[in-house]
This record gives C-alpha cells, structure tokens and sequence, in this order.
C-alpha cells in the first residue's frame, strides 16, 4: 500500500468520474479495475449531481420551473391573512391599469358605458324636470297679478322678491339634514338644498347636542329622554332618536305630520345599514358617506298653489320663449355663417387676384368695421387688380387697395415685356420659357429681326435668343434670283468676246435679274457683290486665251453697268486654266502666267468658251444675318 493519501474534495471541485480519477493515487497509471469499481458505485450519484447544477446555473431551466408553480403560490400566498401580496402586486398592477387605459382608452370607455350611462341619462333627466318646472313655477308668479302685487311688496319692504314669494307660497321646505353620532356628537353625514346656504356641519351638531343636554338635564333627567324638535324663528328643527345615533332636520315652515313618519322610517333605515359601523365608531365618517342617498330623500318641499292648473296662455308661454330662444339662435348663427362664407370668399378673390402674372398678394387684412385693406406688388405691365375685382363681383365699398411697383420675373410677364419693346409685325409670335430662351416665329423684315434681337438681348430675364424659326419672305426670293444667276452659264464663239445667239437671252436674262437682286437687297439693307469668272478652251496661244477669257468678263461688266446697276464687280480671266474661284485661298490671281508649276488641264470644247457669275453679300453683313441668309 502507498503513503500517499487520497486527496479530499472541496466545494467548488467537479464531482466528475475524471475529477474523482484524478485525485485518485496512481490514477493517471491506467488503474482501469478501480475506474470501474468507482462507476459501479457512484455513477448515479455522480448524474444527479450534475443534474442538479444544471437546474441551479441555468436561468432557461429555473424560469421554465418557477412558471410552472407560480400560480399556486399566488393562491397560497393569499389565503393568508397579511396583506404583503397586494402590496407586492399594487404598484405593478397600478402601472399595468395606467399603460392599458392610455393606450386603449376606448375599451374602458365601452366597459363603464352600460353602468354609468344609465344613471347619468337618469341625472339629467332629473334635472332638466326640475328646471322645467320651476321654470313653470317662475312664469306663473312674474306673469300674473299676484306676482306682480308680491314685486310691489318687494320693492316696498325692501326684500328680494325671490324672499316674498317664498313667504307667499312656500307650505315648508326642508333645508338641511343632519346625521349625527348620539355618544360624541360628530356629524356622520350632511345634507343641505341646492341654495341653501349652510353652516358649519360640526358646529350646528355641537349645538345640537350642547342644546338637548341641557333640556335633559334641566327637565326631564332620564338617560333615554331628550327634546324632539326645537323653534327658531321661522325654522323648525326636527330630532329622530336612534339608539346610537339621530337625525336633525332644518325645516322652514309647517312641518306636516306625514313629514314626521317620513324621518323615523328613514332613521331605522340608517340604523339598520350602519348598526356595525355604529359600534364600532371611532371618530372616521367615511364609511357613512353613501347615507347621504338617504338623507337627500328627506329635502322635500310643499307650496300652497302646487297641483293647481297654469292658465293656458302660461302654460304656452315657455314654448313661446323656447321658439323665440330657438329663433334668435338660428338668426345669429345664420348671420355668422354669412359672415364667415363673406370672409371667406372675399380671402380666396383676394388670393387669385395675387396669383394673376405680374400681381403679388402681400396683405389682406379685415378691421373691426369688416372693411379689408389690401396691398398688392403690381408690375407696370400686368393688369389692374382693381378691375379684376370689380369683374368678381366684389363691392369696390368693401376694401381699400394700395398697389406698390415692382419688376415681375415670372415668363408672362417677361414675354409681355418683350412684346411691348420690340412690338412684333403681325404674324410673329413670341414665347419665353422658363429656361430664359426666348422664341421668335413667324416671318418678318430683316431689319426688324436684327434690331429685335438687339433690343431682346438687352432685356432682364432674357438669356438666350431663339429665331431659328423667324424668317424674311424675301429671303427665299433672294436665294432663288441668286441660285438664277449663279446656274447661268453663258458660252462664247471661238476667239470672240460676244455671246453666241442663241445664249445672248440667257446673258440678259441674267443681267436683269442681277438688276433685281440689287433693288431687293437695298430693300433689304445688304450690299451685294459679282464676281465674273471668264474661261477659253484650250486652243491658241496661252496669253491669246487669257486675254480672251478677260474680254468675255468684261462684256458682262459692260452689260450690267449700261443698265444702270452699281454692284460692285470683280473680273477674273482665267484662260484656259481649270483653277476655280471657290478655294481656301480666294479667287485665282488675274497675272497667273501660263507658265505655271499647276499643270493645268485643257479644254478644246465649245463648253469651255463661257463666263461664270457668283453674287457674295457683302460682309458687312451681320453674322446673325448671314445665319438667317444661309
């Protein structure tokens, strides 16, 4: 046997077969026998124990435990007589009954509907009976002769009316009821008619009580004795005893007998009720504050003319009055609702009279004499807000306007604008949008669509100009006289300066129109230019045929000047050569000599002997023309 000594678990040590293993002498040498006996012994023990820290360390499995047991140890827990339950349970009911009635408001609201309505619908029943009968009662004493005899009778005496009708009419009238404890003399309940005005309750008890102790004592002397009502003026006060308690009744007026037994049935009554808070009194009158259902039973009333019949004509009286009330409401409330339609309308006139291009609304005001002062911003060139009111329908009475100048950036007003400056031929139309393009269309005189474009440039709002369909008419007929010209080819005989016959037509024909070109561009303000090309074929001498080509130019030349043109003309004699007037570097120079590194080619044709006409505006013409030109 070893020394060595096993080594003892402690609390907080694994009570698993490997921890028992491994305090075990020799355990890590594969004592495989021991380990054996060791689970045939203690394994279940062993399952149990781990069992058990599994219920204690995991919160799932004790949640899941307690909710199974947790509704018989509520019910275990109230059976007790100690209240430590409800005052757990109190604030966190409270709070759940706060969180559902503000979230859920109506179902409370249906919950306590069908017992409280019932008895509100009750009260105000009641209440409105009462009012209609002493509304009854007031119009038969002011409406009469006898009322009138009783407000002679106040005004002479110097007391209210209200005072000499109930002197008049009132039998008796029960003002105040007391309940009170026989042994302490504390008032246990009070009450009193709506105008009454009462005294203190515990004072008028102290009275009380000072009041029949000292009849007790003076006269009668016995324990059960005591006084049963008591005169004060023009007041009776009526005393019910009770074995523990009494009432006392204020009563104005005679009190009939009938009266008498109406007051011992309702003391049993509360004695009956409250015999063990009787018993048990100690100063607290709260648990007898619903006697007071009882004690309002007893503020009865009698008048000498009660039951009697109304004369018809007051009888008819508070329908009378209720008619006129119902008329004179409906008078008033059909004048304010006039009044509000009026103000109304008069608000949105006002408001679309502010939304007209160029008109902002700034103010419309209604003074206590329901007359509006109005202000507008007005731009010069958008329309009278006074006009456009009047066009409403609206009283010119009825509001003061004041309109203040201002330049209005709205596209209406800014095509307005544009209109009034540039005043526009008729058939042109112009159009702004609201990314500051303005649109020209139509067709007009070249003049007029420069100095609009100028004029229109230099307005406010206007950034960028479109006439890409504003045209001149004569435009289209300047370019066909042009086109006329320019395709008139005109051919000349072999080593002659005059057109062959039969294409002398199409030189006059040409001339003429170049005549035309020139009337209809000085209409038109733009100065034309002619270039006049003259060719030879290939035939001949090189100078010979540049000569020729010059003297072909120039018999054109000669033929527009004698018909008076004064266009300004360039002649190019161009020979034989091929060489064309329309290249990057202008028109081929007149002093080009045969001998030129070009190799020009050589026409021997008829078609090569002919002159060529193009017609250039002038450059002094505006780039914005020659767009609208080209």
């Amino acid at each position: 046997m070893s020394d060595t000594a096993p080594t003892p678990l402690n609390d907080g040590d694994d009570p698993s077969p490997e921890t028992l293993s491994a305090r075990e002498p020799h355990a890590g040498q594969g004592d495989a026998d021991l380990q054996k006996l060791r689970e045939l012994l203690f394994l279940r023990e062993m399952e149990l124990l781990r069992q058990l820290e599994r219920r204690l360390d995991d919160p799932a499995q004790q949640a899941q435990e307690t909710s199974e047991v947790i509704a018989e140890a509520l019910l275990l827990r109230g059976q007790k007589k100690d209240n430590m339950l409800y005052t757990a349970l109190e604030p966190m009911a409270e709070s759940l009954f706060k969180e559902a009635l503000r979230k859920n408001p109506m179902d409370f609201v249906n919950a306590l509907f069908p017992l409280m309505g019932p008895a509100i619908r009750r009260s105000i029943a009641e209440t409105f009976h009462s009012m209609l009968e002493g509304f009854h009662q007031t119009m038969e004493q002011v409406f009469s002769w006898k009322g009138l005899r009783w407000r002679w009778q106040a005004w002479r005496t110097g007391v209210g009316f209200s005072e000499v009708v109930l002197l008049n009419t009132l039998l008796y009238r029960v003002e105040q009821v007391f309940f009170i404890h026989a042994e302490t003399g504390l008032v246990l309940s009070h009450v009193s008619g709506s105008d009454v005005t009462a005294q203190d309750a515990d004072m008028v008890s102290a009275m009380f009580t000072a009041i029949q102790d000292f009849a007790r004592d003076c006269f009668t002397g016995g324990p059960g004795s005591g006084l049963d009502s008591l005169q004060l003026g023009e007041f009776t006060i009526l005393l019910e005893r009770g074995a523990l308690a009494y009432l006392a009744c204020v009563v104005r007026g005679a009190v009939p007998f009938e009266f008498r037994e109406r007051l011992k049935d309702a003391m049993a009554v509360l004695q009956v009720k409250y015999a063990a808070e009787l018993n048990s009194f100690t100063g607290d009158a709260e648990p007898f504050l619903s006697a007071r259902w009882i004690l309002e039973d007893l503020l009865d009333a009698r008048y000498a003319n009660e039951g009697a019949a109304l004369p018809f004509w007051v009888k008819l009286l508070p329908v009378a009055t209720v008619l006129l009330i119902i008329a004179g409401g409906a008078q008033l409330w059909y004048g304010i609702h006039q009044r509000s339609l009026t103000r109304l309308h008069m608000e949105e006139s006002f408001a679309r009279v502010g939304e007209e291009p160029g008109i902002l609304l700034v103010e419309a005001r209604q003074d206590r004499s329901q007359h509006w002062k109005v202000i507008y911003l007005r731009d010069p060139l958008a329309a009278d807000p006074r006009s456009i009111l009047d066009n409403m329908a609206i009283p010119a009475g009825s509001y003061t306007l004041q309109t203040m100048p201002y330049l209005s950036y709205e596209t209406a007003m800014i095509a307005r604008r544009v209109k009034e400056h540039i005043v526009p031929p008729e058939g042109v139309s112009v159009e702004f949008d609201k990314s500051g393009t303005l649109h020209l269309r139509g067709k007009a005189p070249m003049t007029w669509i420069l100095q609009a474009r100028q004029e229109a440039m230099s307005l406010h709002g206007v950034e960028k100009i479109d006439m890409s369909e504003l045209i001149d008419p004569r435009i289209d007929e300047l370019k066909s006289l042009i086109a006329l010209v320019e395709s008139s080819t005109v051919e000349f005989p072999l080593g002659k300066d005059t057109p062959v016959p039969e294409d002398m037509d199409k030189l006059v024909t040409a001339v003429d129109t170049l005549v035309q070109i020139e009337k209809l561009a000085a209409k038109m303000n733009i100065a034309v230019n002619l270039t006049i090309y003259g060719r030879a074929d290939a035939i001949g001498n090189d100078k010979r045929n540049y000569e020729i080509s010059q003297a072909r130019a120039r018999t054109v030349a000669a033929m527009l000047y004698t018909r008076g043109s004064g266009i300004p003309i360039a002649m190019y004699g161009l020979g034989a050569a091929r060489a064309h007037t329309e290249t990057a570097g202008g028109p081929p120079d007149s002093r080009e000599s045969p001998a030129s590194p070009k190799a020009p080619e050589y026409f021997g044709d008829q078609a090569s002997r002919r002159v060529e006409l193009k017609v250039h505006l002038s450059q002094l013409v505006s780039d914005a023309m020659l767009s609208v030109l080209h």
